[in-house]
């Protein structure tokens, strides 16, 4: 979506390393001694020293792909991302529109078809591979570079933002509240099936969220509000489990009880207020220092060939 022809695979990366690893080192950081140290958990260092690099989400073993801080296994399957998006943006976008259309139908299958297969294997591997595996995850990623380009092109999606969101939500309410009452083999295909229709739900949601700000249509989502709770999404991502698991290590578990409903309005206040706080004073200065830097490369960069040119 916000490819640059002129752009090149070491500047595209460094600049995904200033936006992601810088938090995610302070927020490993502050997981461990959340999730080992007072739990009394042994520390397999390897594990975390792969979850630093974020390589852990390769290892098909819940004590590597969910070592530091758990929730970063899908920063595993991201970085994984950016380190192909390189090299396959401009094939993309290349492409035909009806060649894209054939490539997500393709990658639709690919990802029904191995979950298919996948249920005859261990759990263990199965559930490792459907759930955390970055080379399984990527489809979801293809799919999204396909539907950047296609907005891009023009092409717009006959589901508005709120029906696209309901039709989602409607694949929830069947899959948990019927699905438990079909036949066994039903309950089977609709588990499967689920692995390529979510990316297909989701993607009309995304569609139809990026075509009211093409059209410059009024929308919640662009609020001022809405703006910095997405600015502070990502170390909300990051804290949030750290900040639920140090309760439960302090208060212990809450019982059953619509009482939780206070527990998670605090809870839920203390996570947003810490991600503002991480991205004021961690994440937005890290990055603009480091993008910084590429700045003054690039720019000491051109002023040299500038210099060459002349003599």
């Amino acid at each position: 979506w916000s490819f640059v022809p002129t752009d090149t695979a070491p500047r595209f990366y460094w600049r995904r390393f200033a936006r992601i690893w810088p938090l995610h080192a302070a927020t490993t950081l502050l997981a461990l001694p959340v999730f080992y140290f007072w739990r009394n958990q042994p520390m397999d260092v390897g594990a975390v020293t792969l979850s630093f690099f974020l390589l852990h989400a390769w290892v098909p073993a819940p004590a590597v792909y969910f070592a530091g801080n758990p929730a970063s296994w899908s920063l595993s399957c991201e970085m994984f991302f950016y380190a192909v998006h390189p090299f396959v943006v401009r094939r993309v976008l290349a492409w035909r529109s009806l060649v894209l259309l054939g490539a997500v139908a393709a990658t639709l299958t690919a990802l029904y078809v191995t979950a298919d297969l996948a249920m005859d294997w261990p759990a263990r591997i199965a559930g490792w591979l459907l759930y955390v595996a970055p080379i399984y995850r990527i489809g979801e990623f293809l799919i999204g570079i396909a539907l950047a380009v296609a907005l891009k092109r023009g092409h717009r999606s006959p589901i508005p933002l709120i029906p696209a969101t309901i039709l989602l939500g409607a694949w929830f309410v069947l899959y948990y509240n019927f699905g438990p009452h079909l036949s066994p083999s039903l309950q089977i295909t609709i588990g499967v099936l689920r692995y390529a229709s979510l990316p297909a739900l989701y993607a009309l949601v995304i569609a139809a969220a990026a075509q009211l700000d093409l059209a410059g249509a009024p929308s919640l989502l662009r609020s001022r509000p809405m703006i910095l709770l997405g600015q502070w999404s990502y170390a909300l991502y990051l804290v949030q489990a750290t900040i639920i698991y140090a309760f439960i290590e302090w208060l212990g578990p809450r019982p059953t009880s619509f009482m939780n409903v206070g527990w998670l309005v605090l809870l839920s206040g203390i996570c947003i207020a810490a991600s503002a706080l991480l991205y004021t004073t961690i994440e937005h200065p890290l990055e603009s220092w480091l993008r910084g830097i590429q700045r003054a490369h690039l720019a000491a960069r051109r002023e040299a060939e500038a210099v060459a040119e002349i003599r």
